[in-house]
Order: structure tokens, then sequence, then C-alpha cells
């Protein structure tokens, strides 16, 4: 329903507006039967008055026609309202407005065509005058009959007033002419005034329906509000109050409008307020002020009273905030304690610790202990972390045991938990308590019929020795616990300057590599692994290099395993996959680069679509990458790890087993992996080439790896010596190790493979380069 309503002279169309008013207006086009009767008797009589007077056949004619046509539009209103009623349909309406501007229409127009035949075929000024008077007394009579139309009254206006001019500017008399023009703005305020009477009624209507609809809605949202609502004037009296008022005030039979606060004042010593309530609203009316206060009902509901003064009286509003006391007694349970364990989570427990610890320097002497459960990963990752929940519980209820009145415990987060012992400095007496908390944590738990066994390794720090404030000694005693977890599990280690230098020097050095891997500052070095047989380098092994500019030259195994612990190594993978390949499409295509994927990179990134894309950007031959893979690639998740090998084979990557040896060896994995190539590790040749045994088993598992159509690589070859045993009891497709070549880096690699390419390569030479 649009209550949208038009301005100044603009006529409202039925579109916009509501359907009763639109209704009510077509009604009022046929109502007034008696006026329409009246105006046709005097359009009848005035042709035959006419007639008698000038003696002009052409006024029976007309008498006739208005006679015909009044009695049809008297037919046509008796019809409507006989058939049309309050459920008659828009679409209905719309239909009977367009009869009646029809045979309105009509019989303007024949109105206007007898003032023209009056005009015209006589000079009678008797019968210009009467057909004048009366044209313009009907048109007089559109704007009573049918203002509420507007398409009506434009149609008959319209026509009238073109039948009149035109007649008039026929006679061709300037006297006629000047009438014509002096009744032009007659014509136009006829219509004017008009639309503005209907504009003035229809908006009245509209304000009318407007305002009854809000008061129904106001009352329906009232009604149906949670809170109780009453308004008073500046009396005292109520105004406006709804149910829920009733139900929250205790007083649910009572009527409340028009009574005053004396009847509230005194009612309410029944209800559950008592007379606070009254009490409260008398003294912010008479102060003008706004205020808001809280009571208990019986029911031991928490009623919350809001009352808003205004210039004359005021508003109180009633709401039963139980549920919201309740919710934020557990939301301050729940920003102060942990759900899983109920013990303190961390922003509480440093509040606590800000407490314990003073404000003055030196702090008040305490023992800092920070836990953390040794193999708790694996029981989540075995059992399932509802089995991890229990055991936290299980362990947080063992060290809130072990802790004293005094003392505080808080879970920090996941398996790590705090403890803070005030008064206690005797490194006996802290050793003695770290001691018994490894011990407590190290019994055995039962856990829906599975006994699982856990350890616990702790960090140390005191105050004032190590720290004065809470953020100092959480730090300090973190650094122990890493300490006491990278000397091994179920030990416990105290902060020492050294150990706080140490963890800043690994701090540094995790940051210089993120920037360093970021920024492309890892260098590439390549091994060749060199074919005897052919005389030729066959395939580079890419190998990482950091030079920190600081440090210097940086092992592999130190920044390799850093950067899985900081969650870059898939950073790094990508960034050496990526060089070795835009290197190799340089070298001779006789040669392939080898590139070790981690287990990581396996299971974070989708290794299939990162080779994928970068073959195509560097334009490499799949044949010529070779990915090399270790045995942790499947033990992690042997599944996934068999679909992306088969994928990565699919593409004409070729696939190779590192480091074989060390692991399980599990020869399962060359059966159903599609292995091209077995690089034995560098530990057989090392420790195996000395005693016979070794030799025997070298030889077998060779004989057994090329029986399955793999080639075999011996990593590790630095010496002359180790040749001439291998050459006498193992054949074997590639070597690699220092008696070849050492790790090059790109340029010098490349200038190896031009001449191995040319020359041949062997192995002096290659030892010499």
């Amino acid at each position: 329903m649009n209550l949208n309503v038009g301005s100044g002279n603009e006529a409202l169309e039925h579109e916009e507006l509501p359907d009763q008013i639109y209704q009510a207006i077509v009604r009022s086009l046929y109502e007034d039967a008696k006026s329409l009767f009246l105006g046709i008797v005097c359009m009848v009589i005035a042709p035959l008055v006419l007639y008698w007077k000038i003696d002009d056949p052409l006024q029976l004619i007309f008498c006739a026609m208005f006679m015909f046509l009044g009695i049809a539009r008297l037919l046509l209103a008796q019809y409507f309202n006989a058939s049309t009623d309050d459920q008659t349909s828009v679409a209905d309406l719309q239909r009977w407005e367009r009869h009646y501007l029809v045979i309105s229409c009509a019989y303007v127009g024949l109105i206007g065509c007898w003032f023209m035949a009056c005009v015209i075929s006589t000079n009678d000024q008797f019968a210009h005058m009467l057909s004048l008077c009366l044209s313009l007394s009907f048109m007089i009579g559109i704007i009573g009959r049918n203002f509420g139309s507007g398409i009506v009254v434009n149609g008959q206006v319209a026509l009238i007033s073109f039948l009149i001019t035109a007649a008039l500017i026929y006679t061709a008399s300037y006297y006629h002419i000047l009438l014509a023009a002096f009744l032009l703005p007659f014509f136009m305020s006829m219509r004017i005034m008009a639309m503005r009477i209907r504009n003035i009624l229809v908006s009245s209507e509209i304000n009318s329906l407007q305002n009854e609809t809000i008061a129904k809605r106001f009352n329906i949202a009232l009604d149906n509000m949670m809170h109780g609502i009453a308004m008073f004037d500046a009396d005292g009296k109520i105004v406006v109050a709804n149910e829920r008022f009733g139900e929250l005030a205790g007083l649910s039979d009572w009527d409340f409008v028009g009574s005053d606060l004396s009847l509230l004042d005194a009612s309410l010593d029944k209800g559950s307020f008592g007379k606070k309530l009254a009490m409260h609203i008398k003294s912010y009316m008479k102060t003008k002020r706004s205020g808001r206060f809280t009571f208990q009902n019986r029911e031991k509901r928490t009623i919350e009273a809001d009352f808003n003064s205004m210039v004359e009286g005021g508003v109180v509003v009633l709401a039963d905030i139980s549920e919201r006391v309740e919710s934020e007694k557990v939301i301050r349970d729940l920003a102060n304690f942990d759900p899983l364990t109920n013990l303190p989570n961390r922003r509480y427990f440093v509040g606590q610790l800000r407490e314990m610890l003073g404000e003055g320097e030196p702090a008040n002497p305490c023992a800092m202990f920070f836990i953390d459960l040794d193999k708790f990963k694996q029981v989540n990752d075995t059992l399932g972390h509802s089995f991890g929940d229990k055991l936290l519980n299980i362990a947080a209820r063992r060290l809130d045991q072990l802790v004293d009145q005094d003392g505080a415990i808080c879970r920090f987060g996941g398996d790590e938990f705090v403890i803070l012992l005030p008064g206690m400095s005797q490194r006996e007496e802290i050793s003695a308590f770290a001691e018994r908390v490894i011990e407590e944590m190290g019994r055995p738990s039962v856990i829906s019929g599975n006994t699982i066994s856990v350890g616990a390794s702790v960090g140390i720090a005191t105050a004032p020795a190590d720290g004065n404030t809470a953020e100092e000694l959480l730090k300090f005693a973190d650094s122990a616990l890493y300490d006491a977890k990278g000397t091994g599990c179920g030990t416990f280690s105290y902060y020492t300057e050294q150990l706080g230098e140490s963890l800043k020097q690994r701090r540094r050095l995790e940051t210089d590599l993120r920037t360093a891997i970021e920024n492309g500052e890892i260098d590439l070095h390549f091994q060749p692994l060199v074919n005897l047989q052919l005389g030729k380098i066959t395939t580079c092994e890419a190998l990482a290099r950091w030079t920190h500019p600081e440090l210097g030259p940086i092992s592999p195994g130190v920044f390799i395993t850093l950067a899985e612990e900081i969650g870059y190594i898939t950073q790094l993978g990508e960034f050496v996959l990526k060089r070795a390949m835009e290197e190799c499409a340089r070298w001779p295509r006789s040669v392939r680069v080898a590139v070790n994927v981690s287990s990581v990179q396996f299971e974070r990134t989708d290794i299939c679509s990162l080779v994928t894309d970068l073959l195509k950007e560097t334009g490499l031959p799949a044949e010529r990458l070779e990915v090399e893979v270790t045995e942790t690639v499947m033990l992690n998740n042997i599944q996934d790890a068999t679909t992306t090998l088969h994928k990565l084979a699919a593409l004409g990557v070729r696939i190779s087993l590192d480091d074989f040896g060390t692991g399980f060896s599990s020869l399962s994995y060359l059966h159903n992996m599609p292995f091209d190539k077995v690089k034995i590790d560098r530990s057989f040749i090392k420790h195996g080439l000395a005693e016979e045994r070794s030799l025997v088993l070298l030889k077998g598992i060779v004989d057994l790896i090329k029986r399955l159509g793999l080639s075999v690589v011996l990593e590790g070859i630095e010496t002359e010596d180790q040749m001439r045993v291998l050459s006498k009891n193992v054949e074997v497709n590639e070597l690699q190790g220092f008696l070849f070549s050492r790790p090059l880096p790109a340029k010098d690699i490349k200038t190896l493979l031009d001449a191995s390419n040319a020359n041949g390569l062997g192995r002096k030479q290659s030892a010499v380069a």
C-alpha cells in the first residue's frame, strides 16, 4: 500500500492510492444520483425551451439525445451500486472508472456540441446565453461530482473547453473571440480547483489512513515488545502502557491507562517491586531527571527500570535482565578462566602475577614454572582430540593439587601450564617442586580403557634474580622450557643469561632466514652425479646454501631445520625448485637436475600443480627434472604420497628415493612407488666398506634394486680407495661424491658440464675440478 501524496496541483492516479481510498473515489462518481438527475432534467428542458422560442428542429434532436444519455447514466449508476461491494477488486473498479469516463465524456461532448449548434446555427442572444450558462454550470458541477478521478476531470474539462472555445472562435465575431479568450482562464481554473480539491481531500483521507495504520502498528508493536513500557503525562497519569509492563510489575490484571502514580503506588504494594518503583518515578519526574534502577522480584528475576524524562512527563521501560546478568557472569568466567580445565587463563593469570610480584623494585621473591606435556601431540594424532582434552583435564587437576592457596596456576595455551609460587627462592626447594611436577605428570592415566603415559618438561625462572615483571618471568621461563625440551623429555631447566643470549641469537637467525627466503638470498650449488660407463655427468643435484651477512656460511642442516620449524620450508622449497629448473634449462640437454622435496612440502602444498606451473614457466622438459624424496614422505601419509608420486610420474618427471638405508628401508616402497632411481646413503660407504659382511649386504641391495629395473646411485664417494673397493664388488649406474666434485655454484657447474659434454669426464679430472 502506497500512502505517498503528490504536492501542488499534481493529480494522484489510482496506482498511487491505497485500495480503500481508490474504491471510495470510484463510488463517489456514481453515488450522487439526485444531482445527476436534476442536471439531466435541465439539459432535457433547455433544448425544448429553445425549440419553442426559435423553432429549430435540431433542438428536439438534442433533447432526445440528452434524455437517452441521461437515462443511460442513471442506469449505469444503478447497475454499479447493485453489482459492487467492499470486496470488489481494483481491476473491476478500474473498469467501472473507464465506463464512467466514456459515458460522462460523451455527455459533456453532447453539451459542447449543443452549445456549438446554438452559437453557429442561430443569432438568438437568449439561445447563446442559455447554452453558455448551462455549459459553464455543468463545468462547475464537474468539480463537485468528479473531482475524485483525475482522468475524468481532465477528460471532461478538456473536451467541453475545446468545443466551447471552438464555437466562439468559429463565429469570427470579435466579441465572441474575446469572450473565448476570457473563458480560457476560467477553464484552466476549473481543472486546477478540481485537482486541488481532490488532492486536499485525498491527502486528508490518506493522512487519516496513515494515522490509523500507525496507531494499529504502534499498538501491535507495543503489545509484542519484550519490555514493559508506560508513559506518564505531567500530572503523573499513565497515558500509554502495554501488557508486558503489568507482567513485569506483577500487576497483570490492572488497567493502567488513566491511572496516576498514587494508584500505582498503592497497587504495587501487592506486586514484586513494592513502593520503590513508584518512589523512583516520582523522584525523577519531580527533578526532571533520567535514571536507571534495578530490582529483584520474588521469583529472583532481575528487573531493570529505565526512566526517561520528557518535557511533559516521562517514560519508564521495564526489562527482565535475568538472562543478561547470568550471561555477564558466564562471560566474566570465560574471560578469566579456561573453559576446558577451569583454570585461570593467560590474561587473568598475568593480572594475578602483577599483584603477586608487587609494584616495587625488586619484585617479591617467587619461582615460575613453565610446564609443557611431552608426547601430547601423539595422543591427539593417534587417539583423537577428545582423548587429548580429557588428558589435559587430568593434568590440570594434578597440577592444581600441587599448588597451595598462596600460589597461582593457569593453562597458558595448548598443552602448556604455568605455576607461580610466591616466597620460593631456594634452588633445592625449586628443583624439588619441579621434580614433583615431572613425577606427577609421568604417572599413567586411564582414559576410556586406554592407558596413556605422557611426561612433562619444565622451564624455571625466578624473581627477582631473573626478572621483576610478569612479562620477563614468562619470557625467561619459556626460554628455559625450550632448553629443557631440547635436552630431552622429562627434565627441567633453569633460565640463565647464556641461555637467553643463545635464544636471542636463534630468534635473530629465524628473522634473518625469513628475510633471506623472502628476498631470494638463498644460493644454489650443484653436485654432479657421474656415469662412469659414459664418462659423463648425467645429473646434478641442487643444494641450497645460505651465507649470513655477519655470521658467514650457515650449515644446511641448521637453516633447513630452522625453516621447517618457522614454517618457511614450503617457500624455500618452491624457490629452490624454480631456480634449479631455470639453471637446468641452460645446461646441455643430456643433463638432468635433481631437487629434494621435503615431506612438509608434500603435506602443505600441491606439489603436482607447482611442478606443472614451473615446467611451463621455465620451458624445461619434464624428463629433465628429478624429484628426490625420503622415506619420511611415505611414513606421514603413504596413501596421499603414493597418489602424488604417481601424478608426478605421469607428468614425465623422474622420481628418486633418497637416503635409502637410513630409515626403515621398506622394500615395499620400491615395489609400490613409481621410483626411477634409488640413492644409497653415504653411511654405507663411510662405515661399511671395511667389513666383508657390509660389502655383501651392499652388493645384495644393489643387485636387488637393479633387478627391479631401477637405477642405483652411491653417495659419499670421497677417496680412490673407496672407488677400488666398489669397482671390485658392486656395479652401479651413477656415483656422487667429493672424489668427482664438490657442490659448485651455478656458473662453475655450467663450465664443468660443458667440458663433460665435449670431452667426457674421468674421475681424476672431476676431482681436480
